[in-house]
């Protein structure tokens, strides 16, 4: 079988790259996913629990993110890349059902198997169409290691909740590791720059999307909440607020540098993985968005009740996590770093021991100011890329 007809399934490089119908039907997958994660911590805020949701929103968005570059590299108008990318969706959608009670019985097998079930049906799909390719090697070494890890994700399933989640923070480090060293297997290497090449317009547009729809659960979680209320009310000016931290947070986005990403990924000497390391600080940022969503739900649901010690640190951590993961971003991609936001970050930490007085809606009103206050700041200097 020659190349050109094993390559079939590859996206030429030269293609316009954009945005298909297939990868905006998946992006609904991890809207579902978040609304869930979201609930999980409103269900429970604690330390442990924050702890065990953030696990699952990382194998959550490593999902998001291994899809991602699959219809980069490989031709989404193909039935195959449909299928891989509608059976992953399928996964996806079951672990967000399980995300909630993830760490009980068997919620955490279905959790556990869709992660591991749906990386195996990608990988092993990939690795027969390309039979004959020289590229076949890249999808065989990520499918040899998520056979790997996926022995700890499995078997943690069977434990109790505190071995679950050492278990799954291992098994979810190693999955990240092995992206960022290229998926070394003996004997077969690690995916080399070549290999791990991306159309940075495509796959820059792609985390610009996604992060948008993220900053959706901040709307959404308090439109569902907004019931058997009076419009004229604490709960709307609570809405209100959740409104200006979803527009101040896309601000920050996009203006500190978010449209000038596929630029410097292609400047960059390994794109793919430049690109891999981008998808690690949205993770960040991500994190934050989900914090903020769930901080959002305990404003609109009691805006004027005492303030908890486990709602106030829910309420300023959301912004504190998404600020420092634009700072690293813009530190990783640009070599710049934006001191307003990490000097804005620590303000916010340096005044909560004086917000435990002030109701959920007062603490919202600091962090919305906050966050408006950075996102009216101009960007200043020179982009190095």
């Amino acid at each position: 079988m020659t190349p050109k007809r094993s390559g079939w399934l590859l996206r030429a490089r030269e293609d316009r790259p954009r945005i298909s119908y297939l990868e905006l039907l998946f992006d609904l997958g991890l809207i579902v996913a978040l609304s869930r994660l979201s609930l999980r911590l409103v269900n429970d805020i604690s330390w442990l629990n924050a702890l065990q949701t953030m696990i699952l929103l990382a194998a959550v968005w490593w999902v998001w993110t291994v899809t991602a570059y699959t219809t980069d590299w490989y031709d989404p108008e193909q039935p195959i890349t449909q299928l891989i990318v509608v059976g992953v969706l399928l996964g996806g959608y079951l672990m967000a059902m399980a995300s909630v009670r993830a760490y009980e019985g068997m919620h955490g097998f279905v959790f556990a198997a869709s992660y591991v079930g749906l990386h195996l049906f990608r990988g092993l799909i990939l690795v027969t169409a390309l039979r004959g390719h020289e590229l076949r090697v890249r999808p065989l070494r990520v499918l040899i290691w998520f056979s790997t890890t996926g022995v700890l994700w499995l078997g943690g399933a069977f434990l109790p909740a505190p071995a679950r989640l050492a278990v799954w923070a291992l098994a979810i480090t190693l999955d990240y590791l092995a992206g960022l060293f290229g998926y070394w297997v003996p004997k077969l290497g690690r995916i080399g720059a070549q290999e791990l090449r991306v159309v940075g317009e495509h796959i820059s547009e792609r985390y610009r999307q996604m992060f948008i729809v993220g900053l959706g659960e901040v709307l959404l979680v308090a439109a569902i909440k907004f019931r058997n209320v009076t419009f004229v009310s604490a709960t709307t000016a609570g809405l209100i607020l959740l409104f200006a931290n979803a527009v101040a947070m896309w601000r920050i986005y996009v203006v500190y540098g978010a449209e000038h990403l596929a630029a410097g990924l292609e400047r960059s000497t390994n794109a793919g993985r430049q690109a891999l390391v981008v998808a690690y600080t949205h993770l960040i940022m991500i994190a934050g968005v989900v914090l903020t969503a769930a901080g959002g739900e305990v404003i609109v649901v009691s805006p004027t009740e005492q303030t908890s010690s486990a709602g106030l640190a829910l309420m300023i951590a959301g912004p504190v996590v998404f600020l420092a993961g634009r700072t690293l971003y813009a530190f990783e991609l640009f070599r710049m770093m934006l001191w307003r936001l990490p000097v804005g970050a620590l303000a916010l930490i340096a005044t909560t021991p004086f917000l435990h007085r002030l109701p959920p809606i007062g603490v919202g009103a600091v962090a919305s100011g906050v966050l408006l206050a950075l996102a009216a700041v101009p960007r200043v200097g020179r982009r190095r890329y």
